[in-house]
């Protein structure tokens, strides 16, 4: 068998890997010998080896070599038989979980089948199944079939068996299948070469027929829908034999050698083999599958923390927005300025009145008339036009603040996003992690079963504690994803787009600018007292939050200077215009010069058809009903409130940068010791599953043990990333981001904080 051959190298390399310094380890070929796949031949191999004199421990790697070892009642030297299917059925002798017959060591396994098929009705539904056997090992164990067909009875599932002989070939295998069944088992077909159940693989997805392999994981690459083995079992399996070997090299007696075993489970779906039956397995499933090809969408981009802030800085939606608002606020200063710019106007007037009054009016005023006229107003002295263009400055500074503002607010949600995006990430890694180990306590369980060493209970509360895991894994899973989308609408990105994120350290100095420089400031408690204090100045200093205030409280002082100015200051302007009549008809058109009686002249001259005016007005308003008082009481009063306001919002932010500073200060205490609690819980885990296998221990001692190392490994990967977003709030409380700072401004910055640092007094009250 070319699956035998491969697995018998494997176990020669472990037995030599592990003897050889202490003994002599050889495999004479011509000890070697393969069965013809019968009883009788497998028993005339056995009575060859164990009648040799040279042979030293005889190895059965075969379900029926194994099965015949395990029938004889004596036996004159050591052997192993590793491939015991069932110890009930075959009716072997079992003494307190070893075998209690001289020289006889066995491995058996608890049975995986009822477990696989479970695991397979949780991918595909269906109620009868096709099961693939080898015939040999149908021959050898007779009545294994039918406890199957009982055992999946209680599943609801009929099942029929397909034997599978030495001779057949993938064509004639396919021909015995049912045309209506619904699914497929496969047994060990180890008399079937690779290429063989690689097509076999290839016909059964050819007729949509779902499969699900016994051996596990390696079938599964070849083709197999899924399989429930991890490739590691047989490795292990291969390591406990040499372990037996070593043992009984040693003097242990081999009938007392435990026989329990347990291969472990890792469920594997093919997704090239789901997508052309086609089946689609439920989520529930896929929290825990390990899945080969996979039809993943290639990652277009890749990010890092600082490239996203940097790109939620150019594409956010509510911060363009913002930055129209100020756009369209940086108008008011130009239209507050117009008004101490020349008005210029023009205009042109068409006039009709009655014909009556028209020629009543000696000619002043024609029945129709049409005219243009352009005016000038310029303001030479206006108080509260100038109060207007300084106030308007000072506004629009506090709109440019109010920008900054929410830069800096975008940043900081982006980065924390990043970061939960990455903690979530880990929390999944670790919850399906978790699941896998829950996995491997399960199978802990079902050997202390079949051993007698628990009861029934045992298996159900893992099977309770697996549901419960998955759960998590799914939730986990969901956190992720909303992560994921919440930093996409960030960025202003397809909501659902796919990205890949970048890992991060505590010494990374794209993450931590400065890195050593401004670690060494969260080691002791003085230097993160003057830490903290530094970092104080800085924030009053350059916070965008107070710069908006202080905008604010300027355009309310020049309205308040602009109140006492309009006591005595007047409005000078100077105003002119230019018209001309264009055209008149009718009534009224000719003038009428009245004459004296005998026909003399009185001398009035008729005005022709333009007209000018220039005016010089100056205005001061003596009494407005108290208007200008109040003005000025509310000014003052509006400019005293926003100085408290400044104030207090000084506080606020020196109070935020503080907290923010302790939270980080903690934070990165808590890195080391999350680390070392998890080492510890990690071990203390490693110890109590020991015991738990050795069955020194209950199920609730390594539940809590286990849990515990959970909680630890969930606290060690999140206290880096918590101790970046309190960094993340420090930079927000000081309103300035590391990400956009140049190299020469984050120099000068650790000059200057270095430098204080060196002048500080320590015993002194600090900065």
């Amino acid at each position: 068998s070319e699956r035998y051959e491969a697995f018998s190298e494997s176990v020669k390399e472990q037995i030599e890997e592990l003897l050889s310094t202490d003994f002599e380890v050889r495999f004479p070929p011509d000890k070697r010998i393969a069965a013809d796949w019968t009883q009788a031949g497998a028993s005339a191999a056995l009575d060859a080896l164990l009648a040799d004199p040279e042979v030293d421990i005889v190895l059965a790697l075969g379900v029926q070599a194994s099965s015949v070892l395990c029938c004889r009642p004596e036996l004159p030297k050591p052997v192993i038989a590793p491939f015991v299917i069932d110890v009930e059925i075959q009716e072997f002798p079992d003494s307190a979980g070893a075998s209690g017959v001289s020289n006889l060591s066995y491995i058996a396994y608890p049975s995986i089948v009822e477990r696989d098929v479970r695991a397979f009705q949780e991918i595909v539904p269906f109620d009868s199944l096709i099961m693939l056997a080898n015939m040999a090992v149908v021959e050898a164990i007779p009545q294994a079939n039918e406890r199957t067909r009982e055992a999946l009875r209680g599943l609801g599932i009929e099942a029929e068996f397909v034997s599978v002989g030495g001779e057949s070939d993938v064509a004639s295998i396919l021909e015995s299948i049912p045309e209506d069944a619904e699914a497929v088992y496969l047994f060990p077909l180890t008399q079937l070469s690779l290429r063989q159940i690689e097509d076999l693989a290839a016909g059964l997805a050819e007729r949509h027929l779902p499969s699900f392999s016994f051996v596990g994981e390696s079938e599964v690459q070849m083709g197999i829908l899924a399989g429930r083995t991890p490739d590691t079992g047989y490795l292990r399996l291969a390591r406990r034999i040499a372990l037996y070997a070593k043992r009984i090299l040693e003097g242990e007696e081999a009938g007392t050698l435990p026989t329990a075993f347990a291969l472990g489970e890792k469920l594997t779906i093919n997704m090239a083999t789901a997508r052309a039956i086609p089946v689609f397995p439920p989520w529930s499933v896929l929290t825990e599958a390990s899945l080969i090809n996979a039809e993943r969408r290639a990652v277009e981009r890749t990010l890092t923390l600082a490239g996203a802030a940097q790109e939620a800085v150019l594409g956010n939606l509510d911060l363009r927005a913002r930055d129209r608002a100020v756009a369209a606020g940086a108008q008011d200063t130009r239209i507050a300025r117009s008004r101490l710019l020349p008005q210029i106007g023009i205009g042109a007037r068409g006039t009709v009145i009655d014909e009556d009054r028209a020629a009543a009016s000696f000619g002043s005023q024609p029945e129709r008339v049409l005219g243009a006229a352009a005016s000038l107003r310029q303001v030479i002295v206006s108080e509260p036009s100038w109060a207007g263009v300084s106030i308007e400055k000072s506004l629009q500074e506090a709109r440019v603040q109010g920008f900054e503002t929410l830069r800096q607010d975008i940043i900081l949600a982006t980065t924390e996003t990043y970061l939960n995006v990455l903690a979530a990430k880990t929390a999944e890694r670790i919850e399906r992690e978790n699941l896998r180990v829950t996995r491997s306590n399960l199978d802990l369980a079902r050997v202390r079963r079949s051993i007698g060493a628990a009861g029934p209970g045992e298996v159900f509360r893992w099977e309770s504690e697996i549901a419960a895991n998955r759960q998590r894994v799914i939730d986990a899973s969901a956190f992720r994803n909303q992560a994921e989308i919440a930093l996409n609408r960030l960025l202003n990105r397809p909501l659902e787009e796919s990205f890949g994120t970048q890992e991060i350290g505590i010494d990374d100095p794209s993450v931590v600018p400065g890195g050593e420089r401004l670690q060494r400031f969260f080691r002791d408690q003085w230097s993160f007292k003057f830490l903290r204090s530094f970092m104080a100045v800085e924030a009053l200093s350059v916070s965008p939050d107070l710069k908006v205030l202080e905008s604010l409280v300027e355009a309310q002082e020049r309205r308040l200077a602009s109140t006492g100015n309009a006591f005595w200051v007047p409005e000078i302007a100077l105003e002119g215009s230019v018209g001309r009549r264009l055209a008149e008809a009718g009534a009224g058109t000719e003038p009428v010069i009245p004459g004296l009686p005998d026909g003399g002249d009185i001398g009035f001259s008729e005005p022709d058809d333009n007209q000018w005016s220039l005016t010089l007005a100056a205005t001061l308003p003596l009494f407005t009903g108290g208007s200008r008082i109040a003005e000025r009481a509310q000014a003052t009063e509006e400019v005293e409130r926003l100085r408290l306001g400044l104030y207090a919002a000084g506080l606020r932010v020196e109070q935020r940068l503080r907290s923010a500073l302790h939270a980080a200060g903690a934070s990165y205490a808590n890195i080391s010791l999350s680390r070392d609690r998890a080492e510890a819980s990690r071990n203390n885990f490693e110890l109590v599953t020991d015991s738990y296998a050795r069955g020194t221990v209950s199920i609730i001692e390594l539940l809590d043990a286990q849990n515990s190392y959970l909680r630890a490994e969930l606290a060690a990967a999140n206290s880096l990333y918590a101790f970046l977003v309190d960094l993340m709030n420090v930079e927000r409380a000081v309103g300035r981001s590391s990400f956009f700072a140049t190299p020469e401004e984050l120099d000068d910055f650790f000059d200057r904080l270095e430098r204080s640092y060196e002048q500080a007094d320590p015993f002194g009250t600090g900065p």
